[in-house]
């Protein structure tokens, strides 16, 4: 089950000035190891829960990348806020949790504190700077920083080293962002924790940082832990000689005043003040503390003045062996050692320089050692250490030799200082394995000279010798050319890989005999033969093997002339009888061969086209190649008007050609193949689809269909019978037969009454008039209409109305 954090802030405790000293804290808790040793990696979200903010996290076995990122580089800076990524009064680390990622992420990383049972008193500081993005959200949905220590014992988290920096503009020590001003930021800020009373028990130090709890903006931090744990109020232990007290209180609160014992004495205000005179030894002095509002808890802590009378005695003076590795902090050199202190090793006289472990000397050097105890009393001393004179024997490496000569390591020439030393050589640098014969090495390699003085001193030197091996001659021939290109021997894509050093000489001959007057220039197939030579004189020879190869032969042969839309293949072989064999061909629009014709089997255009052959040996030439495809006669064919089938069409009239061009001769057939001639085209009088072909000059033809409308004579047809009463043929009706409308049918009868009428052919008389069935008699009809091409046409007869 995920762990579930409130979110809150350590107060921020100032840690003391350069001379807080204190003991060692717990194993990398300031990730002074470079890496999480001993620390607990934890992700997880940020959400809402009954209006409060709430961090579900889990522990993660590694560091979520981008998420818990050690810090290495002491110039690089913040990039909202300009500030170091690690303090400068810090370690050589500090850790990044979270990033400028959005979307409700938690990071946070824990480290579980044993405080010591000897230590009533008891301190731990670190620095921390914050970047938080204010989107003015409810104060329960910003982005915070938490650091805060949890009592194990109690499953609680310390009160007054508990709080919560949630983004707001109003926090004590932020500023806006320059590169954007809805962020706000902390520059470092050192806190001291005030773990006094805790003293045995088990503590939890967590830090904290959380996103937006809506998952639109962000929140990180940096933290530093400091490596030594010291006491609250630093500097109230003072050496005898001091005339003054320099004693500092913790810093994050808004005011310090500072008393003696009864508070009849107010020393002074601020973090940091001057006693002086110094307080007589024993006394006790009180510093209350305000904090910030909402920030802490006031309180008021006590120190007792105490006096140390210790002076540092050193050895002033040693002189030691080159390379020879000492412990300074030993008692060999600090003469009064006292397990009441602390003792570093500084390389410079301002302390900043700090050496640990044992120290290797190489040359004349001053070292300062400081003396320091837990209470802030310190000491400082210096000592100068020597070397022998063989420090200043040197030994340089002997000039490169050729493959055929050997190295005379022993000479003289190579070594300064020589004086009263003797000298052994070796093959390994701890001298245990001699070496033959130091006078003529035939081997490269690095060697050792042993130095030793009259004092016992020994100085191992490295001696590297070069033997230029047997120069390896790397050849690559040359591509093969085309005549009549020439080949350039001389050119490096044939050394590639070689002693950069090298001077070629090139020759005819294998014997090496006959140099080449052009070697740049070489126009014939054969091997060619080279000397190379190094800067050390060394000399090699090889074989260039040279191919000119001969072009090919193209003949090329213009293509029959075709007609649109037939198509020349340009692949056809016939094109080049009597070319060289096997050869590849190409095909381009272009005379410099850059425009590919993509399709050189089907050729539909006329013009200029050229053909590129290659040989086996990729030597190529080119040839053009004419090509004519004729174009058809233009056609266009009218359509002739309408007849009726008592009339003719001719179809070789120029009308029904009108339009067409370039061509010189007509033809007419019954069949789209045109295999059927029309045997008189000038008489058409049935109706049909037909075919006219035009052919040009150069025999290209062309044809399409024409349609010719053929109808029948006009007619109107009435039955020449008709019985009203019977299911079929009971109406008279007129019939029409190429007539477009009918204007008039009139039915009389044998007196010449009309006894019907009407312009619808659709209306049929039905044999009555007024309401009244015709005898069976003849009755005469008249018909009038408009025919299929406007004109008008009449018809009469009689017909029998049958009962």
């Amino acid at each position: 089950m995920s762990n579930k954090l409130l979110l809150l802030m350590c107060v921020a405790i100032l840690a003391a000035s350069s001379k807080l000293v204190g003991q060692t804290c717990p194993e990398n808790i300031g990730f002074e190891n470079g890496n999480f040793r001993n620390w607990k990696l934890f992700t997880g979200l940020t959400t809402l829960y009954s209006n409060k903010n709430v961090i579900y996290t889990n522990e993660v076995a590694s560091p979520a990348p981008g998420r818990h990122s050690i810090i290495t580089n002491k110039a690089e800076k913040d990039y909202y806020g300009g500030f170091d990524l690690i303090p400068k009064n810090g370690g050589n680390f500090s850790v990044k949790l979270g990033n400028n990622g959005t979307g409700a992420q938690v990071d946070g990383v824990s480290y579980l504190l044993n405080v010591p049972s000897d230590r009533p008193e008891f301190t731990l500081t670190y620095q921390y700077a914050v970047v938080l993005e204010d989107p003015s959200h409810p104060l329960e949905e910003q982005p915070r920083f938490i650091a805060r220590v949890k009592d194990l014992e109690k499953n609680e988290y310390i009160p007054c080293a508990s709080f919560e920096y949630v983004a707001t503009s109003s926090l004590p020590g932020f500023k806006k962002s320059k590169v954007n001003a809805s962020i706000i930021y902390k520059e470092w800020t050192p806190v001291t924790i005030n773990l006094s009373g805790y003293q045995g028990k088990q503590l939890l130090i967590e830090f904290i940082s959380a996103d937006c709890a809506l998952g639109g903006h962000f929140g990180y931090a940096y933290v530093d832990v400091d490596n030594l744990c010291g006491d609250l109020i630093v500097g109230n232990t003072f050496c005898k000689s001091a005339d003054e007290l320099n004693i500092s209180g913790p810093s994050g609160f808004q005011f310090y005043n500072w008393y003696n014992a009864d508070k009849s004495v107010k020393y002074g205000s601020g973090q940091s003040i001057n006693i002086k005179p110094t307080p007589p030894e024993g006394s006790k002095i009180i510093l209350d503390l305000v904090p910030y509002a909402g920030f802490g808890c006031p309180s008021s802590i006590t120190s007792v003045v105490h006096s140390v009378d210790y002076h540092m005695q050193v050895l002033e003076k040693n002189t030691v062996c080159q390379n020879a590795e000492i412990d300074l902090t030993s008692s060999n050199y600090i003469l009064n050692k006292s397990d009441q202190f602390t003792y570093l090793v500084y390389q410079d006289k301002d302390l900043t320089q700090q050496l640990t472990g044992l120290v290797k000397i190489q040359q004349n050097t001053k070292y300062y050692i400081k003396a320091t105890n837990f209470k802030g009393c310190e000491s400082v001393a210096t000592i100068d250490i020597n070397v022998f004179d063989l420090a200043n024997t040197t030994v340089k490496s002997p000039l490169t030799a050729c493959f055929d000569q050997t190295v005379d390591i022993t000479n003289d020439q190579l070594y300064s200082s020589l004086e009263g030393i003797s000298r052994s050589y070796f093959t390994d640098d701890k001298a245990s394995k001699p070496l033959l014969n130091p006078n003529a090495v035939k081997t490269s390699g690095t060697y050792y000279v042993l130095l030793a003085n009259n004092y016992g001193c020994n100085k191992i030197l490295p001696v590297q010798v070069i033997i230029s091996p047997k120069p390896l001659l790397n050849i690559s021939n040359p591509v093969a050319v085309c005549y009549p290109n020439t080949i350039d021997i001389t050119s490096s894509k044939i050394f590639v890989g070689n002693d950069p050093t090298f001077k070629y000489s090139f020759f005819e001959d294998a014997a090496l005999k006959n140099p080449i007057h052009d070697p740049q220039h070489i126009s014939k197939t054969g091997s060619y033969f080279v000397i190379a030579t190094n800067a050390q004189g060394c000399s090699v020879n090889g074989k260039i093997d040279v191919v000119v190869n001969d072009l090919p032969v193209l003949a090329v042969k213009d293509p029959a002339a075709v007609c649109y839309p037939e198509k020349v293949d340009l692949t056809n072989q016939n094109l080049y009888l009597g070319s060289s064999e096997k050869l590849s061909y190409l095909f381009f629009s272009d005379e410099a061969l850059t425009d590919k014709v993509s399709n050189p089997k089907s050729i539909s255009k006329s013009g200029i086209y050229y053909v590129k052959a290659t040989n086996a040996s990729g030597c190529y030439v080119s040839d053009r190649i004419n090509v004519t495809i004729n174009s058809l006669p233009t056609i266009v064919l009218n359509k002739p008007k309408a007849i009726f089938d008592y009339d003719f069409i001719d179809l070789t009239a120029a009308e029904i050609t009108k339009g067409s061009k370039d061509f010189s001769k007509v033809s007419y057939f019954h069949d789209a193949l045109l295999t059927r001639p029309i045997a008189d085209p000038t008489r058409m009088n049935k109706a049909g689809i037909y075919y006219i072909s035009l052919q040009n000059e150069k025999g290209c033809s062309v044809s399409a269909p024409i349609e010719l409308n053929i109808l029948p004579q006009p007619k109107i047809v009435v039955p020449t019978a008709f019985t009203p009463h019977k299911e079929t043929n009971n109406k008279l009706y007129p019939f029409l037969v190429s007539i477009q409308k009918l204007t008039s049918f009139k039915v009389f009868n044998k007196w010449g009454i009309l006894v019907y009428q009407t312009d619808l052919a659709s209306n049929g008389w039905d044999g009555q008039f007024k309401s009244k069935m015709q005898p069976l008699e003849t009755f005469s009809w008249f018909a009038e209409g408009i025919d299929a091409f406007g004109g008008k046409f009449q018809s009469t007869g009689k017909t029998i109305l049958i009962l």
